[in-house]
């Protein structure tokens, strides 16, 4: 893996970023997660991605990193692969020992498992016939996630499911274009038809 313009990258964050209610710390190297956090005055939320190569590289500081976050994001096998559990159930409520309340397991195109105290929430990914690029659909899910939370102010479970819900409906529209460019011409109208779809669809 060639971490390109990461290799060097000193993140800075100016007065406002600081000041910001809820922190999503990127699958960037567990360093430079630290001294982000670092930056941060008072936080009511702290979510955190990673990647195989983090975890394999770095595992001690990504762990002590994850003892200071709210919401951790992870796909399935970087989530077996932190814990050593080869089952992904397992492996998500040992994740909650070390330090966040909540463990997002992201299945792909499977949607996601969820993970809280008392609580284990699956997802599915919404069903779309028109998939362009996949690129950035697991930091859209995470994005649409807080984004919902973020206007609720609540981390209750029933919130959670809701996020869960809102996060799928967010990557369903990035992956039908490339880059932003879907994100460029939705509307809240567009995101809300989307999810009334989807509680159709999981209803029984």
């Amino acid at each position: 893996t060639d971490v390109n313009v990461f290799e060097n990258f000193k993140p800075q964050l100016n007065d406002a970023y600081r000041k910001a209610d809820i922190f999503f710390l990127g699958n960037i190297d567990p360093d430079l997660q630290e001294d982000i956090l670092a930056q941060v005055e008072n936080p009511k939320m702290v979510a955190m991605d990673t990647i195989a190569l983090w975890i394999e590289t770095k595992g001690d500081t990504l762990l002590k990193t994850l003892e200071k976050v709210d919401v951790f994001f992870a796909n399935d096998e970087e989530v077996k692969m932190l814990t050593g559990e080869k089952n992904l159930i397992k492996a998500g409520k040992k994740l909650l020992r070390f330090g966040p309340d909540l463990v997002v397991s992201k299945k792909g195109e499977h949607g996601a498992l969820i993970f809280g105290q008392d609580m284990v929430f699956s997802i599915p990914a919404f069903p779309c016939e028109d998939v362009v690029d996949p690129t950035g659909a697991g930091d859209s899910f995470a994005g649409g996630f807080l984004g919902y939370l973020d206007r609720e102010g609540s981390m209750k479970n029933d919130d959670m499911r809701r996020a869960a819900v809102f996060g799928s409906v967010t990557a369903s529209f990035v992956i039908e274009d490339f880059g932003i460019e879907r994100l460029k011409t939705l509307s809240d109208k567009d995101i809300e038809n989307r999810y009334n779809v989807f509680r159709n669809l999981v209803s029984f």
